[in-house]
């Protein structure tokens, strides 16, 4: 499988695509309406949108994608923040392009996506819907995509509405007892792995 990096321009999360055929791709947070063209660039056809939670600097590609034909995944927890001061897009200024949530996923449900088997960790505490995702791809490479709960070094804010610290600790110590070590694609800064994290991240130590 194929992870291509999509990295903002200006304030934006990473966006991730994520093809087995080289011909249509996963898309995790797809954070700008640049996301398509970057595809077509590619030659790839967006079939599927991941989203880790509905920040505005998360989501800002979806309607295009969506336009395109792609179904959108995100939890079931986050699905009713969407629309309400929750996303930020208000207390941010930005502008909103509608999109909608095709289907809901439950804490360690399963999709086989295109081959590609994806599991939905919930992991509230950025917001009370934030989700990571458990990716394995068809020759049995497994990847953990965290959106803005994990960070190298780092963890994602708890301040903004629906954030709680208390649910976040809970969450990064659901992540840290995952078996084995995983590559760790976030929403915001550069890769790293889950034992990196495990052993040097302060927030995941207490």
């Amino acid at each position: 499988m194929e992870i291509i990096t999509i990295s903002p321009r200006g304030f934006g999360a990473n966006t991730y695509a994520l093809t087995e055929d080289g011909k249509t791709a996963i898309l995790i947070d797809p954070a700008q309406p640049r996301v398509e063209s970057e595809l077509i660039k590619r030659g790839l056809l967006p079939a599927y949108v991941l989203l880790t939670h509905c920040h505005f600097d998360h989501v800002g590609g979806v309607s295009a994608l969506q336009a395109s034909g792609a179904k959108v995944f995100c939890s079931e927890a986050e699905k009713p923040l969407l629309g309400t001061q929750a996303d930020l897009f208000d207390m941010f200024g930005a502008p909103r392009l509608p999109y909608h949530i095709d289907e809901t996923l439950t804490d360690g449900e399963e999709k086989n996506l295109g081959g590609v088997l994806v599991k939905m960790l919930w992991t509230p505490g950025h917001t009370a819907g934030s989700a990571c995702y458990l990716i394995t791809a068809k020759d049995g490479g497994r990847y953990l995509f965290t959106g803005d709960t994990l960070f190298e070094g780092s963890i994602g804010r708890t301040d903004f509405p629906t954030g709680n610290i208390g649910e976040m600790r809970a969450s990064l110590k659901k992540l840290a007892a995952l078996k084995g070590d995983y590559p760790v694609y976030a929403g915001h800064n550069d890769p790293t792995t889950l034992d990196h994290e495990r052993k040097t991240n302060p927030f995941m130590q207490e």
